[in-house]
């Protein structure tokens, strides 16, 4: 199907091409990057109004710079002056799948789609039932063999969560349904480890804490008197895997101060060091392997997927190494600051690649800030939420997400954390990738001008105006703990169904971290303690009051930092739109590439197809700074992986 795909968009022979793609053949990663790669630019708008200022900005199309619009609707729905010279195209599932339910394929989405392109397809028509199991089988590496008994249901699900890629709720719904025909799933909570990593997580916890406490107090490793759903001690399946639960982190070591005999098997889920040591270390040989495996991809091979894979164990790896009292080898300490070096070009070179592709890439799940206001009005309009609170922390990392969720998930019990990977906005700066994420809109439909911008709030009411929304029941609010201001009877405005909510705070660590990236992270640690003077409970109790409220709330941010060392700063007068420590924006190419010759270790970015074409940002290479040579900062604005890659968090109470 990949290259039946593309051969329908030829390179260099239409100069304008309208599709028809309602149920988002084109959107996968791949598919979208090879059409980048291929010259194309491509415009996918709902509104028409952004629709006309993205098509007269691309004007006149040629053969040279061709141009792709995209639509989900008919194509004679299209502004005439569009339709009549474009070369066009209707694309549907059942000109590739035609032996599948086609209501069955529509609930996947579009790398679900990619991955069910390079299978074998079925030689007969297969009925709807038919159709969710060999999707099962061959999109989601389902065995119903294997997985009817609990070491092969365990290893599926502990890959499943970690690939990320969700079942939609018909073939959730059906799998249920087949393993509760098995007698020993009777009592297990199938529905919620499929749908809940973090019950999936608590689960093989508590099985294993209770496995191992009942083999101290009894003084023999064997298997516990009373029933449990998951038998270690008896199944030398089972047994197998604890090794890779462990390094997945499903499994968290027990501290186990007595030293007695356990077999090898269950080593790696025991320590008698401090738990946080032995994770460290299982996480920086895991990286060190990933990252191998992924400098023997072209960036182009290595997905979003990979990245956000790695992106993820290397957050929760950078919040130990920021623990000041964490009892790291200095052979360790070499290895991470190695990997400092060796990830920053890979990702940096990966985006160059990918970053225009991703950039288009907004629905049905979002992959850069800017798209995340697309991504709300989406699941309003699918009737999923109907209120809605987006609180942007400003400047909060994967690595601050790591340290707040530990925290937050055992202070708030009953809340359910859902969270995927965004692309920042390059250059990472907060007057571009905040305004950005807020507006919906990309720096270049903003951007040209940044002194004239309309206000964050009045970018936010004019997205949900587009959406029909009016604006008396929009508004956005910065939170001012520190002001003993009463926010609380402004934010119970009955009116007000759209929120947006700014919280500076991990922004304000940043800046004032003047002791490196451990200090900023000692501060985020204090804000999380209760009793410590200015502390986070405000903002959770805020946010439980909303989700009791019936608000859907999330939790997104602009972009993330890093501590960098000062390598120069430029004297550039008036030329520099921004003078930030890690990106300087410029209106003239020929003035950036002046201060380029002075300051070589630097990166030029533009044309990306987000910023305006006249703006240009250069940015440092690896880990340095526009800042006074030796001086220790965190900051952001650059393209590293702890800059680019930002959480979307997505919180929800569970029903009790």
């Amino acid at each position: 199907m990949y290259q039946q795909l593309l051969s329908f968009f030829p390179k260099n022979i239409h100069p304008l091409t309208l599709v028809s793609d309602p149920d988002r053949l084109l959107g996968g990663e791949q598919i979208m990057l090879e059409l980048v790669q291929r010259g194309f630019q491509v415009i996918q708008e709902g509104d028409p109004v952004v629709l006309r200022h993205r098509v007269e900005e691309v004007r006149p199309f040629s053969q040279e710079h061709p141009v792709i619009i995209i639509t989900s609707g008919a194509l004679e729905d299209m502004p005439y002056d569009i339709y009549q010279p474009a070369y066009r195209l209707n694309l549907s599932l059942h000109q590739f799948f035609p032996n599948l339910s086609y209501p069955v394929l529509q609930t996947l989405n579009p790398n679900q789609i990619e991955k069910l392109a390079s299978c074998q397809s079925p030689f007969e028509m297969l009925s709807r039932q038919k159709t969710i199991n060999y999707l099962l089988r061959e999109v989601f590496d389902v065995d119903r063999v294997t997985i009817s008994q609990p070491f092969g249901l365990i290893a599926w699900l502990n890959d499943y969560h970690y690939r990320q890629s969700p079942l939609p709720e018909l073939l959730r719904t059906s799998l249920v349904e087949q393993l509760k025909r098995y007698p020993i799933y009777l009592n297990w909570e199938i529905n919620l480890l499929i749908r809940d990593v973090h019950a999936f997580v608590d689960f093989i916890q508590h099985q294993w804490q209770e496995s191992v406490e009942q083999s101290l107090s009894s003084g023999t490793v064997e298997e516990p008197a009373s029933g449990y759903h998951v038998s270690f001690y008896s199944n030398p399946k089972l047994q197998d895997l604890v090794p890779g639960l462990v390094r997945r982190g499903i499994i968290q070591p027990l501290e186990i101060s007595e030293i007695k005999s356990y077999p090898n098997w269950a080593q790696p889920g025991i320590s008698h060091v401090d738990v946080r040591v032995q994770r460290f270390a299982a996480l920086l040989e895991d990286l060190v392997n990933h990252l191998v495996t992924m400098k023997s991809d072209t960036p182009i091979q290595t997905s979003w997927n990979n990245w956000c894979e790695f992106a993820r164990d290397w957050a929760e790896l950078c919040s130990y190494a920021a623990q000041t009292n964490l009892p790291i080898l200095s052979t360790q300490k070499e290895a991470f600051q190695k990997l400092f070096y060796e990830v920053d070009p890979l990702f940096a070179s990966w985006l160059k690649k990918n970053y225009t592709a991703l950039g288009g890439q907004r629905l049905p799940r979002p992959h850069h800030v800017h798209h995340v206001p697309h991504y709300l009005a989406y699941l309003r309009n699918l009737g999923q939420i109907k209120q809605v609170v987006l609180l942007v922390l400003d400047g909060l990392s994967l690595t601050d997400w790591q340290v707040i969720k530990s925290v937050w998930t055992k202070r708030h019990t009953n809340w359910e954390m859902k969270t995927v990977n965004l692309l920042a906005q390059v250059p990472t700066i907060t007057s571009i990738s905040r305004y950005a994420l807020i507006s919906g809109l990309r720096p270049a439909d903003f951007a040209t001008d940044l002194a004239h911008c309309a206000s964050e709030a009045r970018a936010w009411e004019l997205f949900w105006s587009r959406e029909g929304i009016a604006e008396s029941a929009c508004k956005l609010l910065p939170l001012n703990y520190d002001r003993q201001i009463d926010q609380q009877p402004e934010m119970h405005d009955p009116r007000v169904n759209f929120w947006c909510l700014i919280d500076d705070t991990p922004d304000k660590f940043t800046h004032n971290a003047t002791l490196g990236a451990a200090d900023q992270q000692s501060s985020l640690r204090l804000w999380l303690d209760p009793s410590h003077d200015q502390n986070a409970l405000p903002l959770e109790k805020l946010i439980d009051s909303f989700l009791d409220r019936g608000y859907s709330v999330f939790i997104a941010s602009d972009h993330g930092h890093v501590e960098a060392t000062g390598f120069g700063q430029p004297s550039e007068g008036l030329l520099a739109q921004t003078r930030g420590k890690r990106a300087r924006i410029y209106m003239d190419e020929l003035a950036a590439l002046q201060v380029q010759k002075t300051f070589a270790d630097t990166i030029l970015w533009k044309n990306d197809g987000l910023l305006p074409d006249q703006m240009t940002a250069l940015m440092p290479t690896g880990r340095n700074a526009f800042a006074l040579s030796g001086e220790i900062v965190v900051t952001h604005g650059g393209i590293s992986l702890d800059e680019v890659i930002v959480p979307l968090i997505q919180i929800s109470k569970a029903s009790l």
